[in-house]
């Protein structure tokens, strides 16, 4: 999913007069009333889920360096040249410290600062995770808050899969404050038994909770597993369902092409494509 993926002054739809379009760098309200969604509202659910997915990754680049790795400071050959990673072991687990420093660009061109502390905990052969931050930031915008996670070698269907408790607060660089509290789960369908991230292919589900500047509740629920493939920096297909109030929108991903096209249909069967953004 793309960070960014309105230009100012470009208007992409109108849900029977309801739905504009707002530049991202924009403090309008779009002029919409009552309990309908806003273009601002719909370019923070995308951001805020990217902005969690990133951290995720950094989780999961983690988790291929080894679960016990040793102790002191270690190569970080998962993650990007600079990051520091520091190891302190513990009675039950261990804590990692990866630091970013004050400016750090990731794999895929975010700019990373501060610190994510991972706390390893081992419980009858398994690892679960607790996630904070420390003054961190990606591309400008700062995360506290908690993320859980915890592991299943094999599911039903023979996959890796991660489960991920999330309870975030966002502040976006234009000031704007968004809290984010929900569930993902994670299935490698692809790629478990390669060390190259980059034939990494999941399947997503779950669902979110986020609050907006006006105190409105947006709700999220994946509707249609989203595919993320690690070699696409978009979204390849799935869909999630958006919910304001009593109204309602889709946002579709595609049929698994690598493209940046997506397309929201609202409650009353209104469609439109736009073009995502990096």
């Amino acid at each position: 999913m793309a960070l960014r993926f309105v230009k100012r002054n470009v208007y992409f739809l109108s849900f029977l007069g309801f739905l504009a379009l707002a530049s991202c760098e924009s403090n309008e309200t779009n002029g919409l009333l009552n309990e309908e969604l806003t273009a601002e509202e719909v370019l923070n659910v995308v951001l805020e889920d990217n902005i969690s997915s990133d951290v995720e990754e950094v989780i999961e680049d983690d988790a291929a360096l080894g679960e016990v790795a040793g102790k002191g400071t270690e190569s970080a050959n998962k993650h990007p040249e600079c990051v520091t990673r520091t190891v302190e072991e513990t009675a039950d687990g261990k804590i990692v410290t990866i630091d970013f420093g004050t400016d750090c660009t990731g794999k895929k061109g975010r700019v990373f600062k501060g610190k994510i502390i991972i706390e390893y905990v081992k419980v009858n052969g398994e690892f679960s995770k607790t996630v904070t931050f420390e003054n961190f930031s990606i591309n400008g915008n700062s995360i506290v808050g908690t993320i859980s996670v915890s592991k299943v070698k094999e599911n039903i269907n023979g996959n890796p899969e991660r489960s991920y408790a999330i309870n975030l607060t966002i502040t976006l660089r234009t000031g704007e404050v968004i809290i984010k509290k929900g569930e993902k789960v994670k299935e490698m369908i692809e790629g478990a038994d390669t060390d190259d991230r980059g034939d990494d292919v999941f399947l997503i589900s779950g669902f979110w909770e986020s609050v907006n500047k006006a105190g409105k509740t947006i709700k999220v629920t994946i509707t249609t597993s989203l595919r993320r493939e690690y070699a696409c920096k978009y979204i390849v297909s799935g869909v999630v369902e958006i919910t304001k109030g009593e109204r309602e929108y889709t946002v579709d991903f595609g049929d698994g092409s690598c493209d940046n096209l997506v397309t929201i249909t609202d409650a009353d069967g209104n469609t439109k494509e736009i073009t995502l953004k990096d």
